[in-house]
């Protein structure tokens, strides 16, 4: 991965050795208000953070909902009152290893945000590239398990909502199908369903992407597309419920049918129940 022209996503934690549920204990009471996050552009790319604060200290954090896991910085151990343990061991999309620490369970303030989750501990700043702004780490869906989030990114919002603001924001929306991947470590992966000529395709939601989406040689066949060995073509993607979506599309071998990006997110406000593994989506007026 080349600097902050990166063509795969950050990091991906689908940890091996079984797989488990959403580390309930370790997650504060549900809010009793919906909390509205506001994302920030990271340096030129389609990346956004959220600011979090770990102990006394503020950092902008990448916002990944492909990521997995809730990473942080190797000298923010300290900050955050814990102590590394044990290690998880993952896969990114390529196929690539990676092991890391564990830590915490960690008490952080996610844009207004209050969870207690676990931690991997993991330097950034190899993937992002050298001059790349620096960040404090990385927040994964498992930072607000079992609520559900909203995902405006046209607007770079993200609301962690209520049980009553869930009912009232997807009364006009359509039911979409979402798996969501957890693993081992409490690490959760949320994958859309799209409809392909032969069979059904699970695609990766992840806005941490900074490159186009990405469509593997067999979900290509699936399709009945051919896409050019380098570049970009646009292509239709039927999401199951909701209908095509286009999107500028590559090639790439990887271990997953494919992976969304930030611009497709942004097509379309997209509703994810971390705790009953539900989706919604409305396609978006902007």
């Amino acid at each position: 991965m080349g600097g902050m022209h990166r063509r795969a996503p950050l990091i991906r934690l689908l940890l091996v050795g079984g797989t488990a549920m959403l580390a309930l204990a370790a997650s504060p009471p549900p809010a009793r208000t919906p909390v509205e996050l506001v994302l920030r552009p990271y340096a030129s790319t389609t990346i956004r953070t959220v600011d979090v604060a770990v102990g006394r200290k503020t950092f902008p954090f990448i916002f990944d909902t492909g990521g997995g896991f809730t990473l942080i910085q190797p000298d923010e151990v300290h900050d955050a009152g814990c102590s590394p343990f044990g290690r998880v061991v993952g896969f990114r999309a390529d196929g690539q290893q990676i092991a890391l620490p564990r830590c915490g369970p960690v008490a952080l303030d996610i844009g207004g945000y209050r969870s207690r989750v676990e931690v991997g501990v993991f330097d950034l700043g190899a993937l992002l590239g050298k001059g790349a702004p620096p960040v404090g780490g990385l927040v994964g869906l498992n930072a607000f398990g079992p609520a559900a989030v909203t995902l405006d990114l046209a607007h770079d919002r993200v609301t962690v909502e209520t049980p009553r603001s869930l009912r009232a924001r997807v009364r006009d929306m359509t039911p979409v199908h979402v798996r969501l991947v957890t693993g081992a470590g409490g690490d959760v992966v949320p994958f859309l369903e799209v409809r392909a000529r032969a069979g059904t395709l699970w695609m990766e939601i992840d806005s941490g992407n900074n490159g186009p989406v990405f469509l593997a040689p067999h979900a290509l066949t699936q399709l009945g597309l051919t896409l050019p060995p380098k570049g970009t073509q646009a292509v239709d993607l039927t999401v199951a419920g909701l209908g095509p979506v286009t999107v500028a599309a590559a090639r790439r071998a990887m271990i997953y049918d494919g992976q969304l990006n930030p611009q497709f997110l942004r097509k379309m406000i997209l509703t994810i129940d971390l705790g009953r593994g539900r989706a919604w989506a409305a396609l978006n007026s902007r």
